[in-house]
């Protein structure tokens, strides 16, 4: 029995031996620590373990140890273990590269890696950093796709999206007045009109100063979408007083394009933004403000001065160029009926009109040689025939913008303020007080005794034209003072040349202003009005309140020019 024990403990001592012969001299340990961890370890090809392990054994001799990790670049090296070590591998693994094949249906689709967009489109082929990414393909009219992918190191992988047809529509927003501002209200979108837009609902803000903002949502359907939008004008309150009682208040603003005149009422409302006011009262010199009438509203305070002025003085002012202006005479204010409801339209509807104010007027029609002053002083360029008519006849041959210019060049000489006559001004100073067709009466075999019109003279030279049956004895324009004046001491008023007067073409009276100082609201701006008739005229053209417009000049078209105090 003991020597029994004696031998299993000896057998037992052995064994402790060997194995501890074993570990120190056959096998040795291994430890490896990666960033990130869970990398695969392999020593020789086979696969041992995961990162991290501590201590792992390992057989002595020359070994293959491996590291890989799915995105990251492998790691290799040959290491000779040796009896009882202990290998110790620290490793932060790097990235690799890999290679992704981007493919569309259809091609041509523009592409995002991770939230950038690539310079070119499908189909192409790029480099990329190993892990996951997101890919977005998308393409105009086509839905956008979006896919996760997960690139190995070393990996060609080819990704092919299928972009399927997204509908749109056009839009085009047809918005009264233009100019207004349109706005997505919550997508960045830029707005142009027929643009193409994804079907569905949107909600836009359409704006411009001056007017009431419009919100609204509108649906855009698999066609073409047009939308009609019309904003109305932001209007307030405009509050005026006057110190004279009967004074004439006109307010002049525009509205939908169009300049409107009215007659202020108290607390009127006006549209925002510049309003011009024209307060008048008889024996008073008018005043002319514009405002900017803004939410809030506005309110203005007048107080117009007396105006003392001798009527039917005949004065002519000085210019700073050492000559005189044009002889001018002082007309009275007074009131009268122009139009005539006989008429045809253009003279339509007779309306009563204020001149509240003495303003004086050229006695005769302005003449070659005052406007070749004016030619001379301003190097204007003006039509050549000009130079070779008569030096005392009126001028012809001028256009619209020859005569508000030559009444601006009077101005700036004199000092003084001249321009052009309104309509209702010409009418006023041509019918001198007289409600007849002429300022002498209706009679027109008397009108060869103070105009120059086609007459029986005309009939000389021009055989097919219709004339007036009397005799003024010329053909063509001559001197002013020839013919008789009228009671107001002005000549040439019918006949002779046409006069350009301030209005721009020739629409009705229907809104026209009461104040004789203020133009009428004119249809087209592309011609302007003038008035009188001319050596070429009938009787019925030359009546005082015969209207007619032009774009041009002509050899029977010249000027008159009024003076305000």
């Amino acid at each position: 029995m003991q020597r029994r024990k004696i031998a299993i403990i000896g057998a037992g001592v052995g064994l402790a031996v060997v194995v501890a012969l074993y570990y120190f001299f056959v096998l040795a340990t291994l430890t490896v620590v990666t960033v990130p961890a869970g990398a695969l370890i392999k020593i020789d090809g086979k696969a041992i373990a995961r990162s991290p392990v501590s201590r792992f054994e390992i057989p002595t001799g020359r070994r293959q140890l491996s590291i890989s990790h799915s995105y990251y670049a492998p790691y290799s090296e040959q290491i000779d273990v040796v009896y009882g070590q202990r290998v110790v591998k620290s490793l932060d693994l790097q990235l690799g590269e890999g290679t992704v094949k981007l493919l569309s249906n259809p091609k041509g689709a523009w592409t995002e890696v991770d939230g950038q967009r690539l310079a070119v489109v499908t189909p192409t082929e790029i480099k990329m950093p190993s892990g996951p990414h997101e890919i977005r393909m998308g393409q105009a009219e086509r839905r956008a796709v979006t896919k996760s992918v997960e690139l190995k190191a070393g990996e060609t992988l080819s990704v092919n999206l299928s972009l399927n047809i997204d509908p749109h529509g056009t839009l085009k927003l047809q918005i009264k007045p233009s100019g207004a501002k349109v706005e997505f209200v919550d997508k960045q979108l830029t707005y142009k009109a027929n643009m193409r837009l994804p079907i569905g609902e949107y909600a836009l803000k359409v704006s411009k100063r001056g007017y009431e903002t419009k919100e609204f949502r509108y649906k855009v359907k698999y066609t073409k979408n047009q939308h009609a939008i019309v904003l109305q004008r932001q209007s307030a309150a405009l509050n005026i007083s006057v110190r004279e009682k009967a004074a004439m208040i006109n307010v002049t603003f525009v509205d939908g394009g169009n300049k409107v005149t009215k007659a202020y009422q108290p607390n009127m409302r006006v549209p925002v933004g510049k309003v011009q006011v024209t307060v008048a009262a008889m024996g008073h010199r008018s005043e002319r403000k514009t405002i900017a009438v803004g939410a809030k509203g506005a309110s203005l305070k007048f107080s117009l001065p007396v105006l003392n002025v001798e009527v039917g003085s005949v004065f002519s002012d000085a210019l700073s160029s050492e000559t005189q202006g044009p002889e001018m005479i002082v007309l009275p204010p007074g009131q009268f009926q122009m139009g005539k409801d006989t008429g045809p339209p253009s003279e339509r509807p007779a309306h009563t009109v204020t001149l509240t104010q003495p303003f004086a007027v050229s006695k005769y029609e302005i003449t070659t040689v005052e406007f070749l002053q004016f030619v001379a002083q301003t190097k204007r360029g003006v039509d050549a025939r000009i130079a070779k008519l008569a030096p005392q006849g009126p001028v012809a041959h001028i256009t619209y913008k020859d005569a508000v210019a030559y009444a601006q060049w009077l101005s700036k000489q004199s000092g003084e303020s001249y321009r052009l006559l309104t309509e209702s001004e010409w009418e006023y100073a041509a019918g001198a007080g007289s409600s007849d067709a002429y300022a002498f009466g209706n009679d027109t075999l008397t009108l060869c005794e103070y105009a120059n019109v086609s007459d029986l003279s005309a009939k000389n030279v021009f055989r097919t034209w219709l004339v007036t049956k009397c005799d003024d004895g010329r053909v063509r324009p001559g001197v002013g003072g020839h013919y008789k004046a009228n009671k107001f001491g002005l000549y040439d008023m019918y006949g002779n040349v046409a006069e350009w007067v301030l209005e721009c073409g020739m629409p009705d009276y229907s809104r026209a202003s009461g104040i004789g100082s203020d133009p009428s609201p004119g249809a087209s701006c592309e011609s302007h009005g003038y008035r009188g008739g001319s050596w070429d005229s009938t009787a019925e053209e030359v009546a005082s309140s015969y209207r007619n417009a032009s774009s041009r000049s002509s050899d029977d078209r010249g000027l008159r020019v009024m003076r305000e105090f």
